[in-house]
């Protein structure tokens, strides 16, 4: 497809870079010529300076055969004015970047006129990871399946514990469960495990399995963790506002610190039910005062990466659970990681998630194989996609897994068939109304055929 990124940010750059890997004509337009030198000389784009939100300019760098334009810049008004006038000029798909709640709320109504296809918060989309991370803070990080119906949960195995140096298929026996370890980050590298594959103590291990069993697995090895009722969060800004309404009626009781009274005095009146606090995070006296040792998360959502980490840290190091930091650079994610701190969220990452799902299934829109989720790990160099399979493809449903050659590097996770999670083995079966999942690495999978070797 050919494809518009307006705005080359934090989001648009990643998004240029993945979409181009996919083999997409890729145009980024944006103001800061630096900025495009840099994107342009890293990746197979074409760059155009200017201002995304300019007829003038959407013509001149070649609009009219758009398929999709997404707008990314840091402005509401000029991505949705870039989207309203890619409308106007003929393209039938576009997506902007909407952070503004008076905005969101306006856009149901709007979305028509805008020609608008889809809008993604940033902050809203981070909280909403978050909160499914709070109601099982066992987890590092929880993706959504089949309307729920299987998860992905990733989890950092302890020392002192059960797993460790149990090889991976004496897993499933001794526990009793049924769940799939379908990748493994040791230090840093990315590993597709075996039979004979051995857990050892650090390996962050990716799980799939129905909500149930997946509790089950976390409980029989040593690793549940009481869900939430005390919640700390450092920064009172957007995703604080997202996440406590995500929260509401959890009861969970909720105390925010901010260091900045104008904010602290907004968050206050917009989540009555949290204590909010005008204070820093850094002030060991305040946090000891306020109780951080006797709660069961800690999050940090402060400006900046290098305050969330810091604050994060000394969170953990006073015996808190869960805590979380949210983080804008992809290498300080794994920093986070490296420090200790096991779950980490970015906005950005989130953003670029959903976009690229719904690039692919528009890229496949006219194809009985739709794309339903989509999901990078690992850093990105792992990714789970979920394909909903309606009708008979040849040379796969119907067989069982061990008749069918996948190509290396990848593997199927999870079957969903109605009501049931399924962790595939040797004889069974895709058949025809199943929810596949697929982890691959290496391999871009844009159709559930795609998984056979040619």
């Amino acid at each position: 497809m050919k494809i518009f990124v307006v705005g080359a940010g934090q989001i648009g750059s990643s998004l240029a870079r993945s979409l181009a890997e996919e083999n997409h004509a890729v145009t980024v337009i944006d103001p800061d010529e630096k900025i495009l030198d840099s994107i342009g000389s890293s990746n197979d784009v074409i760059c155009y300076v200017g201002n995304g939100a300019s007829f003038s300019v959407l013509q001149a760098a070649g609009i009219e055969d758009c398929d999709l334009l997404i707008a990314v810049t840091y402005s509401d008004e000029i991505n949705m004015l870039s989207c309203l006038c890619a409308h106007k000029l003929g393209v039938k798909h576009t997506v902007a970047r909407v952070r503004n709640v008076e905005y969101t709320s306006q856009l149901y109504e709007l979305k028509k006129d805008l020609g608008l296809t889809m809008t993604i918060n940033p902050e809203k989309a981070a909280a909403e990871e978050i909160a499914r991370i709070i109601r099982f803070p066992s987890a590092s990080r929880i993706e959504l399946f089949a309307k729920g119906r299987m998860e992905l949960v990733s989890c950092k195995v302890p020392r002192d514990n059960p797993l460790n140096n149990m090889m991976l298929k004496e897993l499933v026996p001794t526990l009793n469960i049924k769940v799939l370890v379908c990748a493994v980050d040791r230090g840093g590298e990315l590993i597709i495990p075996y039979g004979d594959f051995i857990i050892r103590e650090g390996d962050e291990l990716y799980i799939t399995g129905s909500p149930k069993e997946i509790e089950r697995a976390f409980r029989r090895a040593k690793m549940y963790v009481n869900p939430v009722k005390e919640l700390m969060i450092y920064g009172g800004g957007r995703i604080t506002h997202h996440l406590c309404e995500a929260l509401y009626k959890k009861n969970i009781s909720v105390k925010i610190i901010e260091k900045d009274g104008d904010v602290a005095e907004e968050i206050a009146s917009l989540v009555p039910s949290a204590v909010v606090l005008h204070g820093d995070a850094y002030d060991e006296e305040l946090l000891f005062e306020e109780g951080i040792r006797q709660a069961d998360a800690f999050i940090a959502l402060g400006g900046t990466d290098e305050e969330n980490t810091l604050s994060a840290l000394f969170a953990k190091k006073n015996g808190v659970n869960k805590v979380i930091a949210k983080t804008d650079g992809d290498r300080m994610a794994m920093l986070t990681r490296d420090f200790g701190i096991e779950t980490s969220v970015s906005p950005k990452t989130v953003t670029v998630n959903r976009i690229l799902r719904y690039v692919r299934a528009m890229a496949e829109s006219e194809s009985s194989e739709n794309i339903q989720s989509l999901f990078k790990i690992l850093d990105g160099r792992a990714e789970i996609v979920e394909f909903i399979i309606d009708e008979e493809i040849e040379g796969l449903t119907g067989k069982t897994l061990r008749e069918l050659t996948l190509k290396k590097d990848l593997l199927i996770a999870g079957i969903v068939r109605k009501t049931d999670a399924i962790i595939p083995g040797g004889n069974d079966k895709i058949l025809v109304g199943d929810s596949v999942l697929v982890l691959t690495s290496g391999h871009i999978v844009n159709k559930i055929s795609d998984i056979i070797e040619d």
